[in-house]
This record gives structure tokens, sequence and C-alpha cells, in this order.
């Protein structure tokens, strides 16, 4: 079994499943005013995992009291998670504020994900 698989397995044994959210084609009124269409969603399965946060990156901004990790199996999914996205879970909805990816030897084999309520 690839690193890939045993990722995915993890994923799927410890994790719950939740749905990204990705915004539909956006409109521009005369004004440079943005609407997005209907978001499609995508059903995912995901881990929710904790920050050792030093209260540096809290003061610096590059973390908020709250932002939560999330560990996103690739198993499925036709997109790659972006900052434009949103993610539910449990029925809250989280926006992304920052995506890597695991991928020794340039196969992804999870998405991590910085996410706000």
């Amino acid at each position: 079994m690839g690193m890939k698989q045993t990722a995915s397995r993890l994923i799927a044994k410890y994790g719950q499943a939740a749905t990204l959210l990705r915004p539909g084609e956006p409109s521009y009124n005369l004004y440079g005013d943005v609407t997005y269409g209907p978001d499609t969603e995508y059903p995912v399965k995901l881990m929710s995992a904790t920050y050792a946060v030093e209260l540096e990156f809290i003061s610096s901004g590059l973390m908020d009291v709250g932002d939560v990790r999330l560990l996103l199996s690739v198993e499925g999914l036709p997109v790659t998670p972006s900052t434009i996205d949103r993610v539910r879970v449990s029925g809250e909805v989280f926006r992304v504020i920052r995506v890597s990816r695991l991928s020794p030897a340039g196969e992804v084999l999870f998405w991590d994900l910085q996410v706000r309520p």
C-alpha cells in the first residue's frame, strides 16, 4: 500500500465527512463589485488537527484565535482546494485561509488547510 492510500485510509478511519464549497462563476456589476454564483459542493473526508501555536504567530497576524487545521483527503476530490473555498464541517462553515499540500516525490498525499469560522 502506498503512502497516498495510507493517508487516505487513516483520514477515512479517524476523520469525518464534510463538504468543500467552491463558489460559482463570478459576475461583476458596473461598479466592479463581484457576485458569485451558487456553490458547487464536493463531498470530502477530513480530520481536524491542532496547531501548536506560539503567541507571536497570533500577534503577527499569521493565525487568529479559533483557527482550525484540517487534513483533507485527496481521495475522490476532483479539484484542488483554494483560498476562495469554504468548508462545511458538522453544520459549521469555515473560510479557507491557507492551503498547503504534503507531496513528497511530487504525489499529493493530503491537503493541509488553515480555516477560520
